[in-house]
């Protein structure tokens, strides 16, 4: 558990503006107070302890005025900076069964209310309180994510699996390596007539790239959501259909997922250290990978949602790809069809069941981040 306050530089910035946390015990809640200078887009990160509660702010602040909590009810406060935002990692105590995060305005405050499980007798009614409306409530188990509108792109990163000297899948006459950049290409064609998007190819021709830097080329370009796209295969060649995959460090939950896990699987990626500190790195690293694959998780059930009407979407799954070690970005591998299945194989030479696949994924993609 987290002890100490915690404060971490990895990026100098120019523009900062202060964040002011201010705190007041009521007696139904323990509220804590965000106030910044002008609105700002903020989320909540999820982790793999529920007592664990992480509110990412985009701000380089680099000077909050952080006043003393109560430990009662907020064990520990970490600051983390990085780079263009700020983490606040909350240890909640076991008096705290809840909580319920809201925005105010004039001044721009982002306001989270910690319930007690055992508060005082007397508590305030709903319509005695003015903002009791605009109100999200949360238990410790719910996450989402709360976005201002803002005018930057999202950052795609679509990944075509295997290529150069790894060939990938080979059957019925088909590459699997020639078959997934297809693929790729015509995603990000899709993709780029939105111009919400802006859209990078790991490979755009046929030549190697290793796991590692596959991940690596989707950090450095910040992106917002990594895809990756494979064929499947079988040595009975009766399997068929749809999969779509996301991380879970402890290893498929699957016999199919362990197999599809071993053929992928030819590199083990190393976390980049960030500090001297292992706690510091730890904590760092289990805030990014808990986003990556409760995200991860997310996204494949908008692509269920659009896909299974294209295709025979058999399954999500989860397993310890190397590929989808992209800490703090949502990440997927999709298994578009199998090779080795002669009616899936005819499908993936119809350029207009590529086009239809496509416009699925992007649907999933669009309803991802833009739904009301």
């Amino acid at each position: 558990m987290i002890r100490k306050i915690l404060i971490l530089i990895l990026l100098a910035v120019n523009t900062a503006f202060a964040i002011k946390i201010k705190h007041a015990d009521h007696s139904g809640y323990y509220r804590v107070v965000f106030q910044t200078e002008k609105p700002v887009k903020f989320e909540e990160i999820p982790f793999l302890d529920s007592k664990i509660f992480v509110l990412s702010i985009n701000s380089s602040s680099k000077k909050i005025n952080k006043q003393f909590l109560k430990r009662k009810y907020i064990k520990s406060l970490d600051i983390i900076y990085n780079g263009e935002t700020t983490k606040f990692v909350f240890e909640i105590s076991k008096k705290i069964s809840g909580y319920k995060i809201y925005t105010l305005k004039n001044p721009y405050r982002i306001v989270i209310d910690f319930i007690k499980k055992n508060p005082e007798k007397r508590t305030v009614k709903h319509e005695e309180d003015p903002i009791y409306n605009i109100i999200v409530q949360y238990d410790l188990k719910e996450k989402r994510k709360y976005d201002l509108p803002v005018k930057e792109k999202k950052v795609i990163v679509i990944d075509p699996g295997h290529g150069g000297k790894d060939p990938g899948a080979i059957a019925n006459g088909l590459r699997e390596k020639d078959v997934n950049l297809k693929i790729a290409k015509k995603l990000k064609e899709i993709l780029e007539k939105d111009s919400r998007f802006k859209v990078y190819l790991t490979r755009n021709r046929d030549k190697f790239v290793r796991l590692y830097d596959r991940t690596v080329y989707a950090i450095k370009r910040k992106a917002d959501l990594f895809i990756s796209i494979h064929c499947n295969s079988s040595p009975s060649r009766t399997e068929s259909g749809t999969y779509v995959y996301t991380l879970n460090l402890r290893g498929a939950r699957s016999k199919l997922a362990r197999l599809v896990e071993q053929r992928e699987n030819k590199a083990v990626i190393n976390y980049v250290k960030v500090s001297t500190n292992p706690l510091v790195n730890r904590i760092v690293a289990d805030l990014a990978i808990s986003t990556t694959m409760t995200e991860g998780r997310n996204f494949a059930y908008y692509l269920k949602k659009y896909l299974k009407n294209i295709t025979e979407f058999k399954d999500i799954d989860s397993a310890n790809f190397a590929v989808l070690k992209t800490p703090g970005i949502p990440s997927v591998l999709i298994e578009v069809l199998y090779l080795t299945d002669p009616a899936d194989a005819q499908l993936l030479k119809n350029d207009r069941f590529i086009e239809n696949f496509s416009y699925g994924v992007y649907n999933a993609i669009v309803d991802y981040f833009y739904r009301e």
